[in-house]
């Protein structure tokens, strides 16, 4: 039993979780401070609407900061609410700095930092910090929800010259560019496992990687798999320009809310033996319908479906009779018109 009265077991703490809700969930900072030279891993929740929690939470970072003896490898933070009105997050990019750059960081431990639920606009210098002090990174996401991102592919040249150990990212397609695949492909890093590119309306006006360097990522990196997110900001000319045929998606989501039966149908061409997970938000046509055959017939690894659209049951009986591991697991999504029509006629 700790200082705070409540039971630990000091020996099996490596994966630490503060949840920050309420004025009581300052607890966790004096088990820290007890506690924190056990901890390897640590996820930070919270309500940051609240300033007392974002406070709170900061402190977590300040206090493994100064911890003596640290074994902490993985850091994740997820903001759990609605940011206050015009909020920047200063805060937290301070404290971040400070944790990436501390004395209780710097010998390299760290291999995983997942920011994706950190919805603030990450600066170029916060991830200078990480990858200069931490060349063992592993696994890194920088896709959250900020309206905008701000970090240029030179930063991540730079990351990724860093860090040669790095196999899964995830950040939004700005942020790449044919140089930063050129060193994910040096032959002196690891090959790249995993790669999940988010596309918004940033996107529709920055250049289009080239084939040639996707080729070149794959030749370096030949179990890469890469997922694909499409919101409904993108222009569908701009989803077609990025979603190069040479790029093994095996994740694909559409959720432009336009219709995408061009780019289903040049999935069921391309990405054969790699689509595995589909997500469509778009609208009902015939046409849709006719892709959607084409692809469950040609896809043979697809593992999960969901549309969010109508389909006609005749449809999903085709689809389910094609693809009968996705009936099998469940991992599909298929909604009759009948099923729509029917919910619209009672509201």
């Amino acid at each position: 039993m700790d200082d705070s009265g409540m039971l630990i077991d000091v020996e099996s703490v490596d994966t630490f979780i503060c949840k920050f809700y309420t004025k009581t969930d300052d607890q966790y900072l004096n088990l820290l401070k007890q506690h924190g030279h056990h901890v390897k891993a640590v996820k930070i929740i919270l309500d940051q609407h609240e300033k007392e929690n974002r406070e709170n939470a900061c402190q977590v970072l300040e206090i493994l900061s100064k911890t003596e003896n640290p074994k902490i490898s993985s850091l994740t933070i997820e903001f759990d609410g609605e940011n206050p009105l015009f909020y920047s997050g200063l805060e937290f990019i301070q404290s971040l700095k400070t944790f990436f750059n501390s004395d209780a960081t710097n010998a390299g431990l760290l291999t995983t930092v997942d920011l994706g639920g950190l919805w603030i606009d990450l600066t170029q210098e916060l991830l200078d910090v990480l990858s200069g002090n931490h060349p063992n990174l592993q696994i890194l996401n920088i896709q959250n929800r900020s309206l905008i991102c701000k970090i240029h592919p030179d930063c991540l040249v730079r990351l990724v010259g860093r860090c040669t150990n790095l196999t899964h990212l995830s950040l939004f397609y700005c942020s790449l560019s044919d140089e930063v695949l050129e060193a994910l492909s040096d032959e002196a890093r690891k090959p790249i496992q995993h790669l999940s590119i988010k596309c918004r309306r940033q996107e529709n006006y920055i250049k289009v990687i080239s084939p040639e360097s996707w080729k070149s990522l794959v030749r370096k990196s030949p179990n890469l798999k890469v997922t694909m997110n499409f919101d409904h900001d993108c222009f569908q000319e701009k989803v077609s320009a990025i979603l190069n045929p040479v790029i093994p998606v095996y994740d694909l989501r559409l959720e432009t809310m336009a219709p995408v039966h061009e780019s289903i149908n040049m999935a069921a061409n391309s990405f054969t033996g790699s689509l595995e997970h589909l997500v469509l938000r778009t609208i009902s046509s015939r046409e849709l319908e006719e892709a959607l055959i084409i692809l469950v017939t040609r896809c043979r690894k697809l593992k999960s479906l969901n549309v969010h659209c109508g389909i006609s049951d005749d449809i999903i009986e085709q689809i389910l009779s094609l693809c009968p591991a996705l009936k099998e697991n469940g991992e599909y999504v298929l909604k009759s018109t009948i099923q729509l029509e029917e919910v619209g006629s009672e509201s």
